[in-house]
């Protein structure tokens, strides 16, 4: 990862489709803070957001704080209305507190 760098990756939905994404880096600052743009490209998804993700650390443990900003209500809408967005992301985080927990 770069700031500049893009990563590409398709996610199958449990209807069959796939549905190709993009993520540019915009700002990597280890191990504070990690921003990055989804989308922005025709071939992918209609889906586009600015990602702030950034570590604290607490008493012993790393705080995740996690914005994503969206040009509209609307925009920001669609995807928690079409693909289940919030639930898909509730997953992902407990995925990776699951596996922090394993390399511990």
């Amino acid at each position: 990862m770069r700031p500049g760098g893009v990563w590409r990756f398709v996610m199958h939905g449990p209807d069959g489709i796939d549905y190709q994404n993009k993520i540019t880096f915009l700002e990597i600052v280890s191990p504070e803070r990690l921003v990055y743009k989804h989308g922005e490209d025709k071939d992918c998804e209609p889906v586009n957001f600015e990602t702030t993700v950034s570590f604290e650390e607490q008493d012993g443990n790393t705080l995740l704080n996690l914005r994503m900003l969206f040009p509209s209500a609307k925009a920001r809408d669609y995807p928690v209305e079409k693909y289940g967005a919030v639930e898909g992301l509730g997953q992902t985080l407990n995925r990776l507190m699951e596996h922090l927990a394993t390399t511990g």
